[in-house]
C-alpha cells in the first residue's frame, strides 16, 4: 500500500467482487430482515453463495479469506465495507462476535488457550456485556458486581445492548468488584450461557436501527463462576495479566473500532449510487443550473466517502504494522460515521418524498447507520482519545 492509502489492485479486485455479490445475495433481503428483526432463515445458504472466501466460521467449512499484502485488518476493512454495500445484516455472521477479543487482550496464557485459540476459528458466539441501563461510554460507571464466595465470583446487574447476547456460547461480563475504586475497581468475566443465573430477558430489543441484529439484554441474579474466570488471574485469583478491566475493554474494542465506520461507508456508497442512478434517469427534470448544483453535491459526497475510507484504510493497515496505539483506530472511528449519516441525509433530500419511503432502502440504511457513531466507542469519546494523544496526556 503507498502512502495514498490506495489498497493493492488483488485486494481492490477482491472488493468489487464481494460488493458485486452483496447487490445480488444480500440486498434482496435487507427489508424482510430489518421487518422480521433477525436475518433470513437461509442465511448460511446465501452467505455460501459467495464466490470467494471471506473468513466466516459459520460457511465453507470456515474458510479463511485470501491473504493479501495489505494484512489481515485492512482485508477487513474491505470485507466489512463491501458487503454492507448490499446491506448490513449479514455482518454479524461475519465473524465469532468480540467477547473473545477481551480474552485475548486480558486473558492469561490459560485463558487465552481455553477461551480464544479454540474459539476464533470454529462457529461459536461470544458476547460482549458492558453497557448498561444506567450508561454507555462512561466506562468506570459500571454497577453490575462481582463479589467473591469461596472459590467463586458471584454476579449480579444487568447488561443491555449485548450483541448476539441470546446466541453466545459465552459472554465475556465487566463487574466492578470494587465500586470505591471506580474504573480501577472493574474486571471481566467469562461467563458460560449455561452458568445458573445468567439470564436473557429480552432475545433482541427493540431500537431504531440494525432490527435485525440480535441486541440482548441479559440479567444476571446471583450467578456465580469460578475463580479463573476473571479475566487476568489465576485460579488461586492472583493477578498475572497484563491489563486491567477498564483498559482490557478498550483495548479489546480498538483495532475492531474502523469495521465499524467501514460498514457505515458501505451503506452510504450505496446510498449515493441509488439516489444517482434515480436523479439520472430523471434528468430531464432539471435545468441545467439545477443538475450542476445535484452532480456538486453527489462529487462532494463521494470525496467525502474517500476520504473516510482512507482514513480507516490507514487505522487498519498501522494495526498490520503491529502499532496498536489507540489513537489511529480512534480517527478511523471517530469521524467517518457522522459524515455517513450526513452523506445519506442528503441524498433522501435530493429525492424528495421518494427518498424517505419504503420503497426504497436509503430511510433503513438512515437508522442503521446512526449506531455505527456509537457503537463500540461513541465518536465523541474517539475524539476525546485523539485529542488528548495529540496533546501529550492520556486518554482515559
Amino acid at each position: 500500500m503507498t502512502l495514498t492509502f490506495d489498497v493493492s489492485k488483488p485486494l481492490a479486485d477482491y472488493g468489487q467482487v464481494l460488493k458485486e455479490w452483496s447487490v445480488e445475495a444480500i440486498r434482496p433481503h435487507a427489508r424482510q430482515a430489518d421487518t422480521d428483526h433477525r436475518p433470513p432463515d437461509n442465511w448460511r445458504q446465501i452467505m455460501a453463495s459467495c464466490p470467494v472466501p471471506i473468513g466466516s466460521p459459520f460457511v465453507r467449512g470456515g474458510e479463511a479469506a485470501p491473504e493479501f499484502e495489505e494484512g489481515y485488518w485492512t482485508t477487513q476493512a474491505a470485507i466489512y465495507e463491501n458487503i454492507s454495500y448490499g446491506d448490513i445484516w449479514a455482518n454479524t455472521r461475519l465473524g465469532n462476535g468480540i467477547g473473545h477479543l477481551v480474552v485475548q487482550a486480558m486473558g492469561t496464557q490459560e485463558q487465552i488457550d481455553r477461551w480464544f485459540t479454540s474459539i476464533v476459528n470454529s462457529p461459536t458466539i461470544t458476547a460482549f456485556a458492558l453497557t448498561e441501563p444506567g450508561f454507555g461510554s462512561d466506562t468506570s460507571r459500571v454497577t453490575t458486581t462481582a463479589t467473591r464466595d469461596g472459590d467463586t465470583w458471584v454476579l449480579n446487574g444487568t447488561k443491555i445492548f449485548c450483541t448476539q447476547g441470546s446466541e453466545c456460547e459465552y459472554a465475556t461480563v465487566f463487574a466492578t468488584v470494587d465500586k470505591s475504586l471506580g474504573g480501577r475497581g472493574i474486571n471481566a468475566f467469562v461467563v458460560p450461557a449455561e452458568t445458573p443465573g445468567f439470564n436473557v430477558v429480552k432475545p433482541n430489543e427493540d431500537k431504531l436501527g440494525i432490527t435485525s441484529w440480535s441486541t440482548t439484554e441479559l440479567l444476571f441474579e446471583n450467578c456465580a463462576v469460578p475463580l479463573e474466570n476473571r479475566l487476568g488471574y489465576d485460579s488461586k485469583d492472583n493477578h498475572v495479566g497484563a491489563v486491567g478491566g477498564q483498559a482490557g475493554a478498550l483495548s479489546a474494542l480498538s483495532t475492531n473500532r474502523p469495521n465499524m465506520s467501514m460498514m457505515a461507508i458501505g451503506v452510504a456508497s450505496a446510498s449515493v449510487d441509488i439516489a444517482e442512478g434515480l436523479l439520472r434517469s430523471r434528468r430531464d427534470r432539471f435545468t441545467t443550473a439545477r443538475w450542476e448544483l445535484v452532480e456538486n453535491d453527489l462529487r462532494r459526497m463521494r470525496l467525502a466517502l474517500d476520504r473516510g475510507r482512507r482514513v480507516c484504510v490507514n487505522a487498519m493497515y498501522l494495526v498490520d504494522q503491529g502499532q496498536t496505539d489507540r489513537m489511529w483506530p480512534a480517527v478511523g472511528k471517530g469521524y467517518p460515521p457522522q459524515t455517513c449519516e450526513r452523506v445519506i441525509r442528503r441524498c433522501m433530500q435530493l429525492l424528495g418524498p421518494e427518498g424517505v419511503s419504503k420503497d426504497l432502502l436509503l430511510e433503513k440504511w438512515y437508522r442503521d447507520v446512526k449506531i455505527m457513531d456509537i457503537f463500540e466507542g461513541s465518536g465523541q469519546i474517539q475524539r476525546v482519545i485523539v485529542g488528548r494523544t495529540l496533546m501529550g496526556r492520556v486518554a482515559g
